[in-house]
């Protein structure tokens, strides 16, 4: 990796609950690796560039941007207490005031109401799932990117090894199914993260929600059906083994995974997208 932007006594990591999660832990090496494949790899997107990022979390992603040389940086977000948190955050970290702002926001509603093009880059990192409707933030997100979203999300694979009902979902998928344009929608219960996910209900007396897992096959559709050019981005430089969606499977399995074998099975893929 080209540069250490999150230490290991980063605020960012000293406020993390999500360290030890087997699909995309945020432990250092995790989220550093991340960073240098999303952010740094691609720092001509980055780079004095307006940059808007969509689902910001506690702003990690935002402020790796900054320190990669981001112009500016506006972080939305629907849960009110992570925002608070990342503005507090950037300012014990002295950020000047001038290069962000962070909005309590659904996503679909900020970007129906901001012009077209009103910033060079759109970050759209572990979010697009936690929408019911995919394409349209896709659509929304490359009518405000300028030139270029950047996109890192799990696939339809990921529920046949996610939740409880994962099971029944394994038991109805194969390889071959998960090759075509579909899209699976499954359930999980909110209250188990540290943050509120939209679109939540209940059913009997359980708060649940809805996350969204389109296969690769038919984001690459929905990207040429938008007139957007894509490149799906290698992870084969973090990968440790020959991993598909079966390896990771049971709680076993998961306990002995390494984070790049969701990327290595396809379960996670990343794109960036350019008008």
């Amino acid at each position: 990796m080209k540069k250490t932007l999150i230490s290991d006594d980063s605020p960012f990591l000293v406020h993390e609950t999500r360290k030890s999660r087997w699909a995309i832990p945020y432990h250092p090496e995790c989220l550093n690796a991340r960073i240098d494949q999303l952010l740094t790899n691609n720092l001509e997107y980055i780079q004095g560039k307006r940059i808007l990022d969509v689902g910001s979390h506690m702003g990690t992603f935002a402020y790796a941007a900054l320190e990669s040389g981001a112009s500016f940086i506006q972080g939305i977000d629907t849960e009110e207490k992570m925002i608070q948190l990342g503005m507090e955050l950037f300012q014990e970290l002295n950020v000047a005031k001038e290069k962000y702002s962070m909005a309590v926001s659904d996503a679909i509603q900020f970007l129906e109401n901001v012009e077209e093009g009103s910033f060079d880059t759109v970050l759209c990192l572990g979010m697009l799932y936690y929408t019911t409707e995919p394409y349209r933030l896709l659509k929304l997100m490359l009518r405000a990117a300028k030139e270029t979203v950047i996109i890192d999300t799990f696939t339809a694979a990921y529920a046949a090894v996610q939740g409880k009902d994962a099971p029944q979902v394994y038991k109805s998928i194969n390889e071959e199914t998960l090759e075509l344009p579909i899209l699976l929608t499954a359930l999980t219960q909110p209250e188990k993260k540290d943050y509120t996910l939209p679109h939540s209900f209940d059913y009997r007396s359980k708060d649940l929600s809805l996350i969204t897992l389109p296969s690769a096959a038919l984001l690459e559709i929905w990207f040429q059906s938008l007139d957007a050019k894509f490149k799906k981005l290698d992870w084969s430089a973090h990968s440790t083994r020959p991993c598909t969606y079966h390896d990771l499977f049971t709680p076993d399995h998961k306990k002995a995974s390494h984070w790049a074998d969701v990327y290595t099975s396809g379960i996670r893929v990343s794109y960036t997208l350019h008008k």
